[in-house]
């Protein structure tokens, strides 16, 4: 039986040089990001704005998505301790 990995670690594990394994770390990390820090994360536009209406916010899906991709482009603050580990 396979794991499952989401959508969007699927898609990107297709076409670059990480596994799927370590790209759904990623993804499980910055769903665990979205959880723990509401204030930083929940807004789209303006993290430090209070009372952001719904049709403003990131779903936990989009921002853990949105880190696969960050890590996927080579930005070197998302998770350089996976960045070592490649197919």
């Amino acid at each position: 039986m396979g794991r499952r990995y989401a959508p969007c670690v699927r898609k990107k594990a297709k076409t670059s040089r990480y596994s799927a394994a370590t790209l759904q770390k990623v993804y499980n990390r910055g769903a665990g990001a979205w959880v723990s820090s509401p204030g930083s994360v929940r807004s789209r536009f303006n993290p430090k704005k209070r009372g952001v209406p719904k049709s403003q916010r990131m779903s936990k899906q989009q921002w853990a998505c949105a880190r696969v991709n960050a890590f996927v482009a080579g930005r070197k603050r998302v998770d350089p301790d996976l960045r070592r580990r490649r197919r």
